[in-house]
């Protein structure tokens, strides 16, 4: 009786604690003023990414050191092009992916955007992952000279503009 009980009791802690996942991501926005450039870096974790790259392109993808690196640089080259927007000045900056590594749980994504002479506004548009997790919160943190600004974007509010 008390192994029911206590069972039934567990039960819904435990089912609750799966349904409760975090899902966010972290970017780091640096302008290099000597190099002209924009770089950035995105942390994002393994499954999910896994998971939204399998959904847009290839259900047979996998996102580890094991996996086709040429193959998956290509889904996620495009899946990045499409999901983290930067427009500078006005103007949409292409985005140069330039490689990624594994770390613990997740991907760390490197992309860079040059010849940027001066930042007079900088906007960002990250939608990473919100496209098949609803709940996903993705954090910016930017430094751009002297100003350091953080954004917490969520679906529907994806957006964060600097004025200078």
């Amino acid at each position: 009786m008390r192994k029911v009980l206590l069972l039934f009791i567990i039960a819904p802690l435990l089912m609750g604690a799966s349904l409760h996942k975090y899902y966010l991501s972290v970017t780091d926005v640096v302008y290099d003023e000597q190099e002209k450039s924009i770089q950035m870096i995105s942390r994002l974790f393994y499954d999910d990414l896994e998971a939204v790259l399998q959904e847009r392109y290839d259900e047979t993808i996998v996102v580890d050191a094991t996996a086709n690196q040429e193959k998956l640089d290509l889904y996620l080259n495009k899946y990045l092009q499409k999901k983290l927007i930067i427009t500078v000045n006005g103007e949409k900056r292409q985005l140069q992916f330039l490689g990624k590594e594994y770390e613990d749980d997740y991907v760390v994504c490197y992309v860079e955007i040059t010849d940027i002479e001066l930042i007079k506004t900088f906007e960002i548009d990250n939608e990473l992952l919100m496209d098949l997790f609803p709940d996903q919160k993705n954090m910016v943190h930017t430094t751009i000279g002297k100003n350091k600004k953080s954004f917490l974007l969520t679906a529907g509010n994806a957006k964060g503009l600097l004025k200078f």
